[in-house]
């Protein structure tokens, strides 16, 4: 059987990025890539999407590299994933009003336990930040 993540590749290759920059601030992008695996090309605009959410910047030239523009304890995993793909959400259904079923029905069995599961998941991902899943003292490389 096919293993199916919640996390999208690129929502994963920049939480590992990011991690990467907390412990290695400055890294030029290419070296991220080498070090993560990840294709350089895909990181490049996973980057650029951090970028655009003002999680990283760039800077170009002897000394250049990729830096956090917020300290770890202030970036949340829900601000990085929604950073890449929009509104964290478990089922479009208990992002709706009424849901289909609740339109033809006039009730969902499903739904009450849908909104309930995607409180808790962004609650969840709203409270972790890059810090929390860092060890408490920094490991030297």
């Amino acid at each position: 059987m096919r293993l199916r993540t919640l996390l999208k590749r690129e929502e994963s290759y920049a939480i590992h990025a990011l991690l990467l920059l907390v412990e290695e601030p400055g890294l030029p992008a290419q070296e991220i890539a080498q070090k993560l695996k990840i294709p350089p090309a895909f990181l490049a605009k996973v980057l650029s999407k951090l970028a655009k959410a003002s999680l990283v910047e760039s800077r170009m030239g002897r000394g250049g590299g990729v830096w956090l523009k917020e300290p770890p304890e202030g970036i949340t995993l829900l601000k990085v994933i929604e950073s890449l793909s929009g509104p964290v959400a478990l089922d479009l259904c208990a992002t709706l009003k009424r849901c289909p079923t609740e339109e033809r029905r006039g009730f969902c069995y499903l739904k009450p336990s849908l909104v309930r599961m995607n409180q808790e998941i962004r609650k969840t991902l709203a409270g972790l930040t890059l810090k929390d899943l860092l060890p408490e003292t920094p490991r030297t490389v």
